[in-house]
């Protein structure tokens, strides 16, 4: 069967997965890091693939391993990949549950990720879409610049002093190699953070991922009606196009 939609749940964001009608689970890897999972359904009679429980660069796997969801969902026919992820929030004006457009990226794993050619990773005319629907929902939406570091530990003061004088908005570890490779297979992408902690040199807090996740949760509910939002404009948004009414 050909899923026209995949999902790729960041952390903390797995309840999604309950939004699927006839939700039917076809892997699980439940000794994994993040407990990998694949499921599949429908959401407003559209055929859905959803993913949850990515790996890591710093988990010690290969580029190949890294991409298996993009992978999977090349093979299956999905030509838009909703990608999110869980991301600290360096913009000044950012607020924990916030959820982020990515609009440009900074790669910190470009040594062991990367695409042939020229690539528009982030087209303005998708931008402009997701916007509308947002304001439409009267969802708050921020756009930025997206960086991924290696990890795992997260940003030191001078990590965070670095990335906020280059203009860097969030920062996490993962999304940008599912970008780069999902484009190059020429599925159109999504990619959304959600602001979990806020990220300051003069911060005295330490970051856990138990703290991450438990953001990633407060979001749910902005992010999941964003999402269902998308999905209900999928075929529109494949083809660049928005119903105005």
């Amino acid at each position: 069967m050909n899923y026209k939609i995949g999902i790729i749940l960041g952390s903390g964001l797995g309840g999604f997965s309950k939004e699927l009608m006839n939700c039917k689970t076809i892997f699980t890897d439940e000794d994994s890091f993040h407990k990998m999972k694949i499921m599949t359904g429908t959401i407003f009679e559209k055929e859905i693939i959803l993913f949850s429980g990515r790996r890591h660069y710093y988990e010690g796997y290969n580029p190949g391993k890294i991409l298996e969801f993009v992978d999977f969902a090349y093979r299956n026919g999905v030509k838009l990949l909703i990608i999110s992820n869980a991301a600290g929030g360096l913009n000044k004006n950012f607020k924990v549950s916030d959820l982020m457009l990515i609009t440009s990226h900074l790669n910190f794993l470009k040594a062991r990720f990367s695409v042939k050619g020229n690539l528009l990773l982030y087209e303005n005319s998708t931008t402009e879409i997701l916007t509308e629907i947002s304001l439409r929902k009267k969802i708050k939406l921020r756009k930025g610049s997206y960086c991924c570091m290696p990890g795992p530990n997260y940003e030191t003061k001078s990590e965070i002093n670095f990335l906020s004088k280059f203009g860097i908005d969030a920062v996490g570890m993962s999304t940008v190699p599912e970008v780069m490779s999902a484009s190059e297979k020429g599925i159109k992408v999504i990619a959304i953070s959600c602001i979990t902690n806020l990220l300051s040199v003069n911060s005295t807090g330490i970051t856990d991922h138990t703290e991450v996740l438990e953001a990633g949760k407060s979001a749910y509910r902005n992010f999941s009606e964003m999402i269902l939002s998308v999905i209900e404009n999928s075929d529109l948004l494949i083809s660049n196009e928005i119903n105005a009414d």
